[in-house]
């Protein structure tokens, strides 16, 4: 995927930094100081080009602006794009894998195909037990589930294995 930079904001957003810059009596070099980046650090800034928050936040601070000051903007709600069905989809299945883990739904061993029946006969949700897995081995890399395998069989719970 191509590099994505919102030129016209980060424009804008360069244009109240260098006028809180002025208004605040400061150069560029007194910025330089109290910061310790550079001349043309500050200058890339203020010019529009991307540089990282914490860098961002630091000239904020030197100019005695709050961020949320400078970041003030009018900005279209609107994402670049719409969620995917499939995504949205997979979103919607993981909220309601978590609900059962809220319910205690894991506190014995369940498989993937027990959670499909369940998420077929509470919510009418047609899947798949690949779809389902996927959701579930995430939790067990997070460490928010413990999995077990049994006669090919991976079981999925919140207590602890033997």
């Amino acid at each position: 995927m191509a590099k994505y930079k919102n030129e016209q904001l980060l424009k804008e957003i360069g244009e109240r930094i260098k006028t809180q810059r002025i208004k605040s009596e400061l150069e560029i070099e007194d910025i330089s100081e109290m910061t310790g980046f550079t001349y043309n650090t500050i200058r890339s800034l203020e010019d529009g080009n991307e540089l990282t928050l914490s860098y961002f936040v630091e000239i904020c601070k030197a100019i005695k602006s709050h961020p949320k000051d400078i970041l003030d903007l009018k900005i279209d709600p609107q994402t670049r794009y719409e969620l995917s069905p499939s995504r949205k989809e997979k979103s919607r299945l993981t909220a309601r894998v978590k609900l059962y883990l809220a319910d205690n739904y894991f506190s014995k061993d369940r498989t993937a195909h027990d959670i499909l029946r369940e998420l077929e006969e509470n919510y009418q949700i047609k899947s798949s037990t690949a779809a389902i897995s996927v959701i579930l081995n995430r939790m067990v890399e997070m460490g928010i589930l413990k999995a077990s395998k049994k006669k090919n069989i991976h079981y999925y719970s919140t207590r602890k294995k033997q």
